[in-house]
């Protein structure tokens, strides 16, 4: 299970590599933000690709050492999250003096490691590496420094995505920003756990569970936000264009029994012929602005009695019967309380249920 997980996540950030690639092929102006993306892309998806066994099991080096491929998993996993680091930094349009200094962190962090596993000189079990040498000398120190550089990271970017989510749009960008905070807060407790694994180790402590599925388990959860995170802004604008296009269908279907009313009385109000076919954005703003301006031209129809005891919908269906028998009341009103959209919808709801509205035959708008 753990391996088809696995498997899938390197499909996934692959997919997504590809991807990027091919913007930074077509968007050439926007290249520093975006190869820094690819390159986090890429370095991760060669982390997790090498650390498949049928994979690094059919490489003569790693065959002989097992153990080798985690220094070199790991040690992608660095320069990829010194990338990501680098993009949420640039995209905040923080100092280059800034970026200097987490690309000087990554290359301590990664030199120590190096120091670290060559000084440890561990077995050759690569598959549960942190359960099989966590308790070895230099070990312990070689995962501490590699995790505390993935949580000073990740808290950076939880910082850095929280301080522009706060000022992005809503939207798709918002929503990508805040998935990343999540992401990173998830990363930091696989950072945190798999830490507290190997102290608890070297201090010859033993945790009922068993670490390798916790870890794999966060690791890919990080990951498939993450994904989600970076590609949103191309599939968001989709799901709230299609958000967009329901809620204004349901408003078309909500205000179109009455602007037939209107228009079956007073023909004139229609901007363009009713059958013609246009867009639903349209055709709502044609209900919208055509029922104003049947409401304004019922003011010599219009009881405000009627309306002030039974509300708007009545008095505008009272008004309507008045218009077609052409008997207009005593005192109308000089003008009408003005109704914004949400209003105009509530009365068109309320006039439908009306069994007084008299709805004349259909008219297309």
């Amino acid at each position: 299970m753990l391996r088809a997980f696995h498997i899938l996540v390197v499909v996934l950030l692959w997919a997504c590599t590809a991807y990027r690639v091919m913007l930074l092929v077509r968007r050439p102006s926007r290249s520093f933000g975006n190869a820094a993306v690819c390159l986090a892309l890429l370095f991760l998806a060669l982390g997790f690709t090498i650390g498949l066994p049928p994979l690094y099991l059919r490489i003569p080096l790693f065959a002989e050492g097992a153990s080798l491929v985690r220094i070199v998993q790991h040690g992608l996993i660095v320069i990829s999250l010194f990338w990501l680091n680098v993009f949420v930094a640039h995209s905040g349009s923080r100092s280059k003096a800034g970026i200097v200094a987490r690309a000087v962190t990554a290359a301590v962090a990664l030199g120590s490691m190096i120091v670290l596993f060559w000084l440890a000189n561990p077995g050759d079990d690569a598959e549960d590496f942190v359960g099989a040498y966590a308790d070895m000398p230099f070990v312990t120190e070689y995962l501490l420094v590699y995790l505390g550089y993935m949580a000073f990271v990740l808290v950076d970017v939880y910082r850095l995505t929280r301080q522009f989510a706060g000022s992005a749009p809503d939207g798709p960008m918002r929503f990508a920003l805040r998935l990343w905070s999540l992401s990173s807060l998830i990363g930091f407790a696989y950072a945190a756990h798999k830490a507290a694994y190997a102290l608890m180790s070297r201090l010859g402590v033993q945790l009922p569970w068993w670490e390798g599925a916790v870890s794999t388990s966060l690791g890919g959860t990080v990951l498939v936000f993450f994904v989600v995170g970076l590609t949103s802004y191309v599939w968001g604008p989709r799901i709230v264009r299609a958000t967009q296009l329901r809620q204004q269908r349901r408003r078309y279907r909500e205000l179109l029994p009455l602007w037939r009313a209107c228009y079956d009385v007073m023909p004139e109000i229609a901007l363009v012929p009713p059958g013609e076919r246009v867009p639903i954005d349209l055709r709502v703003y044609r209900c919208v602005i055509e029922i104003l301006d049947g409401r304004l031209a019922l003011r010599a129809y219009w009881d405000t009695g009627i309306a002030e005891r039974d509300g708007e919908a009545a008095a505008m269906a009272a008004a309507l019967a008045a218009k077609s028998r052409d008997e207009p009341v005593q005192a109308g009103p000089a003008a009408l309380r003005p109704l914004d959209v949400v209003e105009l919808t509530e009365v068109a709801r309320a006039f439908r249920t009306l069994s007084a509205a008299g709805l004349p035959a259909p008219a297309r708008g």
